[in-house]
């Protein structure tokens, strides 16, 4: 038990290391700093093929490991759940990387046009209702599996629901401006619900593991 404990700490040590990083880069974009050429190149949080980018698509890739381990752990219906979201994760990985969403935003844009919203954020209207759908299925499937009101199906559920408001910033975004306040708030959502839902995948195999250890003692 106590190395189930340590080992729950560690997962929280390490989201708390995650959201520091994630903090300082949020209040550098939010500074003068942030006009800084090299800087800039860096970190900036509305900016493609930097470190922020780079740290995003690494949570994203991590909790898709996570999931396909989930899925090796388990067995029948629930392993082929565990991989379509092992899968699903993976992809927003690589999406991360290569603004897939965007992409499909632009050719969008080449069938339909909408006055109000840019060709740059037409994905919103594209991939959004499809994201939404799947992350609605997957939390309610994963608050089951984590079980019912616990720490980790709790920190799932935060995250899905911070993901669902991306969208919907995207979508006032341009009406506004693109105010460099509202893109660091919708990175940072992103980001706080990526490193939620890597603790909340963490503490669940962990517990997977203490159970398995039980079991094999008895």
């Amino acid at each position: 038990m106590t190395l189930g404990v340590d080992s729950r700490r560690r997962v929280f040590a390490a989201m708390a290391v995650f959201a520091g990083v994630e903090l300082l880069v949020a209040l550098i974009n939010l500074t003068p700093l942030i006009d800084r050429y090299a800087v800039g190149r860096v970190l900036d949080m509305n900016g493609e093929a930097n470190a922020v980018v780079w740290l995003s698509s690494t949570l994203l890739l991590g909790i898709g490991f996570l999931a396909g381990l989930a899925a090796h752990l388990d067995r029948g219906a629930d392993r082929v759940r565990w991989a379509i979201i092992a899968c699903f994760f993976a992809l927003l990985s690589l999406d991360e990387t290569a603004s897939l969403h965007e992409l499909a935003g632009e050719l969008a844009s080449r069938v339909a046009e909408v006055e109000w919203l840019p060709s740059l954020y037409l994905w919103v209207i594209v991939v959004a209702p499809f994201a939404a759908v799947f992350a609605v299925w997957m939390i309610r499937w994963i608050w089951g599996e984590l079980g019912p009101g616990s720490t980790e199906a709790r920190m799932a559920f935060v995250a899905v629901a911070l993901w669902l408001a991306v969208p919907l910033l995207e979508a006032v975004d341009p009406s506004l401006g693109g105010p460099r306040a509202l893109v660091v708030v919708e990175e940072s959502l992103e980001i706080t619900g990526e490193i939620l839902m890597l603790g909340a995948l963490s503490l669940h195999l962990i517990a997977r593991g203490l159970s398995i250890e039980a079991t094999t003692r008895r």
